[in-house]
């Protein structure tokens, strides 16, 4: 019986440090891309973007041609992000998309 009273505040212990351990804050970003319009681009889009490091959430709003990202800063950035974009071959702010990109782009996700 001492025993398990010695080892009670151990247990605690580790439990409560488990529980301590500090998430990451999250940035969110928005980023305008006026070339976006169906759901190959969305997929396409998050495709590319959650295979960077730190992306937890990416959501693609077609009306509003925007795309949200949730991310931890000290694993990615804004600029790594647009780059992403562009290379998949889609406008991100005032990056302009990878032409190359573009034209492998499936022939319903090409908006001027």
């Amino acid at each position: 019986m001492s025993k398990q009273l010695l080892l009670l505040p151990l247990i605690l212990l580790v439990f409560l440090s488990f529980n301590c351990v500090k998430q990451p804050q999250l940035e969110t970003v928005l980023i305008h891309s006026a070339g976006i319009g169906c759901s190959h681009c969305e997929d396409n889009i998050k495709k590319a973007v959650y295979a960077l490091e730190g992306v937890k959430e990416v959501n693609v709003d077609l009306e509003k041609k925007t795309i949200e990202v949730k991310f931890v800063p000290t694993q990615t950035n804004l600029p790594t992000i647009e780059i992403t974009l562009t290379r998949a071959g889609y406008d991100a702010n005032d990056k302009k998309r990878d032409p190359e990109a573009y034209e492998n782009l499936d022939e319903c996700c090409k908006h001027g």
